[in-house]
């Protein structure tokens, strides 16, 4: 299953469609998707995939990361903004091979 993306305008950063993500999410083989948000204060936990899938339905933006923005974002490469306030979601790492633009 590919991730529908458009070139964000950085290297590696993908704004993803809210469908294929939603999609993408219900096939992920793990009930349990990590997050943190990030700030002064890191605050990471474990969510339910179906929680997650709510917020991705929620969001105003989505992202997708690769390469370096991946790594250097703890590997958390689903990013999501809900009434402005950031969300990074571990969804493992992806490829550009895994999207299709």
């Amino acid at each position: 299953m590919k991730i529908k993306v458009t070139p964000e305008g950085r290297d590696g950063v993908w704004e993803a469609s809210k469908e294929s993500v939603v999609e993408f999410l219900r096939e992920y083989k793990f009930e349990q998707i990590h997050n943190y948000i990030p700030g002064q204060v890191m605050l990471g936990a474990d969510w339910n995939k179906s929680d997650v899938i709510d917020k991705v339905n929620n969001s105003e933006r989505i992202a997708v990361l690769t390469g370096e923005p991946f790594w250097h974002n703890m590997r958390h490469a689903l990013s999501v903004i809900v009434k402005n306030k950031l969300f990074m979601f571990d969804i493992g790492e992806l490829k550009e091979s895994d999207l299709e633009v």
